[in-house]
């Protein structure tokens, strides 16, 4: 029994704690270079990281900045990321690679508002960039953290949770508690590992004892 921590802080330092042994690595994740940052997060979109990894290696090494990607032409775009699947996807990132290149000398404006008027740039993408580049206190709400609040707060998930106010002001306060970046990064892996979609390891789960989800399979 923690005395004096509500449920909240409970939860953020139990998670930071899981990620002493268990944070994953990837490249995109080992650097502060705001350019590889949100290429990762738009690769990463609706795509597994382990399907992200190669290409994303090979294609920041070959395009290191906007500037090249506009340079080398939308069909050569869509064809270096094919692999991934989404044609919109390259295709929003030509256009937002250009505009960046063209409107902006190629710097990524930190203005939340800025970026989502860039091409492809939504509310997750906007606040996952914020978060890992800059670790901004950003709510970031996707299928993974999304199912992990609402376990342990008890709350019906659905699949308009990822726009939910009250997901959102959940993950606000949890952030806002400090070291956004990891604590983000650290809840999605802890959703992969343990907080699964289906048979999640709840005996094996630190926050057990305050999960909802949990106690409502045990009475």
């Amino acid at each position: 029994m923690i005395v004096n921590m509500g449920k909240s802080e409970i939860i953020h330092e139990r998670i930071l704690k899981w990620s002493k042994s268990n944070l994953r690595v990837f490249p995109w994740r080992i650097t502060s270079d705001p350019y590889k940052i949100l290429i990762a997060e738009i690769m990463l979109h609706r795509t597994q990281a382990s399907q992200v990894e190669e290409v994303y290696k090979t294609f920041v090494e070959k395009y290191p900045d906007f500037k090249s990607i506009c340079k080398t032409g939308k069909l050569k775009i869509l064809s270096e990321l094919s692999r991934l699947g989404l044609k919109w996807r390259a295709k929003f990132l030509y256009q937002l690679s250009c505009t960046l290149s063209q409107d902006y000398n190629g710097i990524i404006p930190f203005d939340k508002g800025k970026l989502l008027a860039l091409s492809g740039v939504g509310p997750y993408i906007s606040s996952a960039f914020l978060c890992f580049a800059y670790d901004s206190p950003e709510p970031i709400l996707d299928t993974n953290t999304v199912r992990v609040i609402g376990r342990l707060f008890g709350l019906k998930i659905t699949d308009s949770s990822r726009r939910s106010k009250k997901f959102e002001d959940l993950m606000k306060e949890l952030v806002n508690l400090g070291n956004c970046r990891l604590f983000s990064l650290t809840l999605i892996d802890f959703a992969d590992a343990i907080c699964k979609s289906k048979n999640p390891l709840c005996n094996k789960c630190m926050l057990n004892t305050i999960c909802d989800y949990y106690s409502d399979i045990i009475e």
